[in-house]
């Protein structure tokens, strides 16, 4: 049986593609959560500074 769209398993770097893109998921999981807690992190800062 022929499949009619291509899946790239022929691709011989799948295995560094599949490493490139759980790298990019991970680095963006991390920058979420920095930025997340850096914002609530901030209006604690600003109200000891107030004090």
């Amino acid at each position: 049986m022929v499949v009619p769209l291509h899946l790239g398993f022929e691709h011989p770097n799948l295995v560094w593609l599949g490493i490139t893109a759980l790298l990019a998921f991970v680095a963006g999981l991390v920058v979420n959560l920095y930025r997340s807690s850096s914002t609530t992190r901030r209006p604690d800062s600003e109200e000891n500074a107030d004090q």
